[in-house]
């Protein structure tokens, strides 16, 4: 397939991709540690703790690029009984659920599961993953029971409110937090359309080796996206040639890559903390302003083009500046992957034997 009918064939879905939002609702009962939870699974503070009450008559949203997280206030209380609350906070929109408890069940969960099984069925092409939580995982006690048979009589109890079999995570929060990593593990495994789930994988904090082999995926498959999107923008031809290459989304790609690994401007600290030397590193920091940006890529393109042009020749005006431009931003951008993954992966490695 010719580069030009492949830029035209995925645009839309390229665009579509880059924009499309992400939306986790975190519902469940007061005082479960939702907040906590949510925080620990992304390893970073998205939420306040210790701040949600059942007097809160309000969705707290955090914003994370194009990842919507949004803790909803409870249900089935005076001040929201179901029915007003489902108007008011319309949980059938959100692409994946995280119902967190931390003691027994009520009616009222029993009406909300088998809510969301009616939502899920409804949605078109595919069922929002719900994911059953027990927090606080270390308050489980019973002196005639161990904890495996408490935590049997929990699934029991949930999934007899489900009226089907459904996994529940047993979490804890604490120092020593429990469950986090295999909570954060079936997220990233759930059935969500790549685009939405990319907005995830970007966005938490890489703790295992793992991680960043996912996060290193979804960046190289973003990158097509990116080129695709710069290269037809055409904001920005390269001065001289015949380059088209929008270098503003260019800098949102390298900067939405630096991110997803983790490395901002602390990270130069890190790498002298740990005496770790990455010859990569210098590509990586080389690119964190825009003006540098545009720079490298007025440079690269001459040594692009003479190592490529042969494959543009029967294309013209245009045309050949879109498929140049794709054409180098997926190279560059593939490259840049590749740096920040090795650097990242060297600090993880070093971080993970220093806790050895």
């Amino acid at each position: 397939m010719a580069l030009t009918e492949e830029i035209l064939n995925n645009l839309n879905q390229a665009k579509k991709g880059i924009d499309e939002e992400m939306r986790i609702a975190l519902i469940g009962q007061p005082g479960a540690g939702k907040s906590s939870l949510i925080n620990r699974i992304m390893g970073k503070k998205i939420f306040e703790t210790g701040v949600h009450t059942d007097t809160t008559v309000e969705a707290d949203e955090a914003k994370l690029d194009k990842l919507y997280i949004v803790d909803l206030p409870g249900y089935g209380t005076s001040r929201f009984p179901f029915d007003e609350w489902v108007e008011k906070f319309q949980p059938q929109n959100y692409d994946l659920y995280i119902f967190v408890f931390a003691g027994k069940l009520h009616d009222s969960d029993t009406r909300m599961f088998q809510s969301l099984k009616i939502w899920a069925d409804k949605h078109a092409g595919h069922r929002q993953p719900l994911f059953i939580v027990r927090n606080f995982v270390d308050s489980l006690w019973d002196e005639e029971k161990t904890l495996d048979e408490l935590k049997a009589e929990v699934v029991a109890d949930v999934c007899g409110k489900m009226g089907e079999t459904v996994p529940v995570y047993f979490t804890s929060c604490a120092r020593n937090p429990e469950g986090i990593d295999e909570l954060k593990e079936a997220i990233k495994n759930a059935d969500i359309p790549g685009a939405k789930k990319s907005k995830f994988l970007r966005n938490f904090r890489a703790t295992t080796l793992k991680d960043l082999e996912d996060k290193r995926r979804d960046a190289l498959v973003n990158v097509k996206n990116y080129a695709i999107a710069g290269a037809l923008n055409g904001l920005n031809p390269v001065p001289g040639l015949d380059i088209s290459v929008d270098v503003g989304v260019m800098w949102k790609m390298l900067s939405d890559v630096r991110e997803s690994f983790g490395i901002d401007s602390e990270t130069e600290s890190k790498l002298q903390k740990y005496k770790i030397i990455v010859p990569a590193a210098r590509n990586v920091f080389a690119l964190m302003a825009k003006e540098s940006v545009k720079n490298f890529l007025e440079k690269e393109a001459v040594n692009f083009l003479g190592k490529n042009f042969s494959k543009y020749v029967p294309f013209v005006g245009q045309a050949t500046a879109a498929c140049v431009g794709y054409a180098m931003t997926v190279e560059l951008g593939k490259r840049y992957v590749e740096d920040c993954y090795q650097l990242a992966l060297r600090i993880m490695e070093k971080i993970l034997e220093n806790e050895r």
